[in-house]
Formats: C-alpha cells, sequence, structure tokens
C-alpha cells in the first residue's frame, strides 16, 4: 500500500499495538474506552476479516434458530450485526469496555449486554447457552486462555464455542496447551479449525488468525 493511499484511510486515537502491550484489565478497557467512535471504521478499514470467517463456523455447527448465543467481547456490536440478519436472534454479549457496549446497546440487535472481563469469574449462569462466539479477544494483551474455563461452564452440554486465536500467541501464549488440556480431560472436543489468514489484511497481513469450533461435552 502506498503512501497516499494509507494516509487517506481513516485516523484513529488508538494505536493498534497498544492494546497488544496492554498491562492488565484496567489498561484494556480504557484503550477501548477511547477508540470506542472510531473502532468499527478504521478496522474495517483495516480489511477485519475475523467476523465474517468466525459467522461462516458458526453457522456450519450452529442452526440460526438454535438458542442463546453468546458473544464474549463483543464490543461495539459488530459481531452482533453480522448475526443478527442470519436469523441469530436471541443475542447476549459482554465485553470490558462500557463505552463500547454503549455503541452495540443503540444497535438494538442484543438482548442482554453486560461488563465483564474474560479471563477470571463470569457473572453468567451455567449451562446458559447453545453457543458461544468470540472474535478477535484471544491475541496478544488481550483474554487469556484461562478464559475458556468459564466459556465452557456457561455453555450447554452439546453447545458450541467458536472462536478466534492469533497464531502468534497459540503457542506462546498458552492457548494450545489449554485447548489439548480441555480436549483431554472431556470438557469439549474439536470439530472444525480454519487454517491460518491475514485477519488484519491491509494493516499487518503478517497477522494471521485461526477460527476454532468445539463441542462442549
Amino acid at each position: 500500500m502506498s503512501d497516499t493511499e494509507r494516509s487517506k484511510r481513516p485516523q484513529s486515537s488508538y494505536d493498534l499495538q497498544s492494546a497488544f502491550s496492554a498491562r492488565d484489565s484496567q489498561e484494556i478497557a480504557e484503550l477501548y474506552d477511547s477508540w470506542s467512535e472510531d473502532y468499527e471504521e478504521a478496522v474495517l478499514s483495516w480489511g477485519y476479516a475475523t467476523p465474517a470467517i468466525t459467522s461462516w463456523v458458526l453457522g456450519r455447527h450452529v442452526e440460526p434458530k438454535g438458542g442463546t448465543v453468546l458473544d464474549a467481547g463483543a464490543g461495539t456490536g459488530l459481531m452482533g450485526e453480522i448475526l443478527a440478519p442470519l436469523g441469530y436472534g436471541d443475542l447476549v454479549g459482554i465485553d470490558i469496555s462500557p463505552k463500547m457496549l454503549e455503541i452495540a446497546r443503540e444497535k438494538g440487535v442484543y438482548r442482554d449486554l453486560h461488563e465483564m472481563a474474560l479471563g477470571g469469574e463470569l457473572d453468567l449462569p451455567s449451562d446458559a447457552f447453545d453457543a458461544v462466539i468470540s472474535t478477535g479477544v484471544f491475541a496478544e494483551g488481550h483474554a487469556p486462555p484461562e478464559s475458556f474455563e468459564e466459556l465452557i461452564r456457561s455453555t450447554k452440554p452439546g453447545g458450541h464455542l467458536v472462536f478466534s486465536v492469533r497464531t502468534d500467541v497459540y503457542v506462546d501464549g498458552g492457548f494450545k496447551e489449554k485447548q489439548e488440556a480441555f480436549e483431554r480431560d472431556g470438557k469439549w472436543r474439536l470439530v472444525e479449525m480454519t487454517g491460518p489468514f491475514s485477519h488484519l489484511r491491509f494493516e499487518d497481513p503478517e497477522l494471521k488468525c485461526r477460527v476454532f469450533a468445539y463441542e462442549v461435552l
């Protein structure tokens, strides 16, 4: 991309790399709060492909009328705006950023939205969701692999978890180890894994993601 083309793209108050170097959940929340107004314009201009691929994988395993879906890391509701027209009408979202949740609420596609941080105990009932979708959350400086335990607890047996993981943290960040441990322990089984793809292809094509789908046992 030429310098001229790059200069025409929307400018954000948020530096992409600052999110990956955040020290704690409070810093992450503050960063996303500060970016909430221009978040969608920025990431879509970067060629953000993950929501489309994640929703496609969800559709292969969860019927649109298949019950309640938790959007874990809902942000401004970008994922909800994709899922609702596809027939996923019972959506609940959680996110660490209250200002992003305000924008998601204005879209009117979620039944409930709650401020929560992945990685610790979630104020959600057990066996409550038929599916969980989480897009762009499992990356450097973001939600840790320990998040899966609470998401599994909140999902009904036979339900599905569909989520993206950045390939640069999949091994070094402990995701591969945790995902395989849960499978050995009989908590879930892998039903699909995409190949790696550039999830911000116009901003940094070297950054790759995979999308995983697990069935909760």
